[in-house]
């Protein structure tokens, strides 16, 4: 069994080692997201190939995290994935000549948010549900078969995410069930007669998925698996807080949460339990570590170098390729210095090749290498940061070393303002140590009280806002069954535009960078929202509740339901598409243009616009190109 054990502790932050199969992990550390089947041999995959090459060979890389359900951003059939499958991960790169070998420790999570947005992996058929083509249900038994298939040597439990405004009776069912799946995976894992069957030798690390919005529902959270698992207890390693991706940039949330998990666990067994924090990396991870958080995951690094931005090596903040002017001066970490900018710049800036190698003064590369080396360099400084914070914990300097680099970052010096709500003493050492300006205010004499407010605050600002469930479904809406509904009879055009998570659709960024170029054509076109769960909603039905309060994203694995919303959407032009002269849809995403095109076909006809995309990615929805080829056609179908 793998074990977590504290080697040291500064006054607030602590040092430690993740023993794994695999080898150690020195905390406090950054695994790198990274996506490990992004083909269906290890040979593809893009930019993704390059990226694991430098990680697998990196020094500075301790452990990799992998995502349980990424397959399904990749098109695999449930075939490909069942030749994963066949043997661990790490097997497949060691096996293939053209890759460097795999040797860190893997950390493979849930897949808990790609299940919450999908009908496809339900409940088994025993339990109630449906079978499905890929053998994979939303059950602890069934991911935990996938994680130990992927040759995981840490695991997290399966969990129920807790989207934003979630209402809280479902919040506090969705958390409850998390705890029953961690207390039901580590008794699997401590039953010999099942691992015997699955052929374990080396039980994997566990670490205990949990969520919540506030101090108080994490702290719960914690203190009630605790007394649910007295018998397994010992089997797990630690907790990982996830739902906090989206509080990024409220750092005296995070704060709280982060401080809650850690109130929760008794002193005389915090020495032996590791905090993981899903998806933050960057400049909040230094106070997080001052609160006692061991690892960190994120793919920031790779998302980053998308969009040719580099972390700024002084600023950390992201700066484009094309903005880098001294480069001889600009980052002395080894990714840098394999770099030929030059060749670089004209791969990236200049040259319109795809797909193909681009000729520079030092060979030919592929523009994936260029976005790979870019992705390096990131990583390379978030590691770089961890040491740091690693060698201050060890020279009694953690305090110090978050406080330097609180100036001049807004929102790390809010995050430690915050900390000392809880813990007082903070606000007197840094004025001890000279930071005044770091020092909290009269106005937070004490943590409880502030933190009373906080909550008063936050539940006014909840009550102006929608309150969402989980639980609607395909019946709760569908506009054909309403018999007041007429499209307006002045329209000339029909306008089908994709649903967005911002609620109503008429009022997200995606929709509005639409209708702000449609302004002339105002009252001659009909908007109609693609729901990826209810499949039309026209305008005049946004509002209404299970349009409002539902929280659900469509992708291409879920078939059945895009082959529901491409019907429901055929039966719509079937019913209503003579009314209009044209019939125009401008959507990006891969799962949407499917069913629209789908539909299309069958009504006999519709144009989808952009005509011919770069990629079948948000980002192309809001190109001004794509935008402009509507427009242009809207311009020719009203002259």
């Amino acid at each position: 069994m793998s074990a977590f054990r504290t080697l040291e502790k500064d006054e607030y932050g602590r040092r430690g080692v993740i023993d794994t199969p695999a080898g150690q992990i020195q905390t406090p550390a950054l695994l790198p997201v990274a996506n490990l089947i992004g083909g269906t041999t290890p040979k593809s995959g893009g930019i993704w190939r390059y990226t694991r090459r430098h990680l697998f060979q990196s020094d500075s890389v301790q452990g990799i995290m992998f995502q349980t359900m990424t397959f399904l951003d990749y098109n695999l059939t449930p075939d490909n994935l069942e030749e994963w499958r066949e043997k661990p991960l790490k097997q497949h790169f060691d096996e293939n000549d053209e890759e460097p070998g795999f040797s860190q420790p893997l950390f493979v999570d849930s897949g808990g948010f790609k299940l919450m947005n999908s009908t496809t992996f339900g409940q088994p058929p025993d339990g109630g549900g449906s079978e499905n083509d890929w053998g994979i249900y939303t059950n602890p038994e069934s991911i935990l078969e996938l994680q130990l298939d992927y040759g995981a040597d840490i695991i997290a439990t399966l969990d129920f995410p807790i989207p934003q405004n979630l209402n809280q009776d479902e919040a506090t069912e969705r958390m409850k069930k998390s705890i029953d799946n961690a207390v039901e995976c580590l008794e699997m894992l401590n039953d010999p007669e099942w691992l015997d069957e699955w052929g374990i030798d080396e039980t994997p690390s566990v670490y205990v998925a949990i969520h919540g919005h506030s101090y108080e529902d994490v702290h719960w959270y914690v203190s009630r698996f605790l007394d649910r698992a007295e018998e397994v207890d010992e089997a797990f390693e630690g907790f990982a807080l996830g739902s906090l991706v989206p509080l990024s940039n409220s750092p005296d949330v995070l704060v709280d949460i982060v401080q809650g998990a850690r109130d929760a666990i008794p002193e005389n067994r915090y020495e032996g339990i590791a905090l993981h924090v899903f998806g933050i990396s960057g400049r909040l991870c230094p106070l997080l570590a001052l609160l006692g958080v061991d690892t960190f995951d994120s793919a920031n690094y790779l998302k980053a170098a998308r969009n040719k931005s580099f972390i700024h090596p002084k600023t950390w903040k992201r700066t484009k390729l094309d903005q880098i002017e001294d480069w001889d001066n600009w980052c002395s970490c080894q990714a840098c210095q394999d770099i030929h900018i030059d060749d670089m710049r004209h791969a990236l800036l200049e040259s319109d090749v795809k797909y193909k190698p681009i000729e520079g003064e030092h060979g030919t590369h592929f523009k994936s290498e260029y976005y790979a080396q870019i992705a390096h360099h990131n990583f390379e400084l978030y590691s770089r940061q961890m040491q740091d914070v690693r060698d201050a914990i060890d020279n009694d300097g953690l305090l110090e070393l978050v406080a330097d680099f609180a100036q001049g970052k807004n929102i790390v010096e809010k995050g430690l303002k915050r900390a000392q709500l809880h813990n007082p003493e903070l606000r007197e050492q840094l004025a001890d140590l000279g930071y005044e300006a770091l020092v909290a205010g009269p106005d937070t004499e004490t943590f409880q009280t502030k933190l009373s407010s906080f909550h008063e605050d936050i539940d006014d600002e909840q009550e102006q806002k929608r309150t969402i469930s989980l639980k609607y479904g395909p019946n709760d809406f569908d506009v054909l069954q309403y018999d007041g509904y007429q499209p307006p009879s002045d329209a000339s055009v029909l306008l089908i535009l994709p649903c967005s998570q911002e609620k109503p659709y008429s009022d997200s960024r995606t929709h509005q960078a639409v209708i702000s170029r449609l302004e002339d054509y105002e009252k001659r076109y009909h908007k109609v929202s693609l729901s990826g769960l209810y499949g039309p909603v026209p305008e005049a039905y946004e509002t209404i509740d299970p349009v409002m309060g539902y929280e659900y994203v469509l992708t291409t694995a879920d078939e059945d339901q895009v082959d529901l919303v491409a019907n429901r959407l055929a039966k719509y032009l079937d019913q209503y598409g003579e009314q209009f002269d044209h019939i125009f849809a401008y959507t990006t995403s891969k799962a949407y243009r499917q069913a629209i095109e789908e539909a299309f076909t069958r009504y006999g006809r519709g144009e989808i616009y952009p005509s011919e995309p770069r990629a079948l990615q948000l980002t192309e929805h809001f190109r001004g190109e794509n935008i402009d080829e509507l427009v242009d056609r809207f311009d020719t179908s009203m002259s």
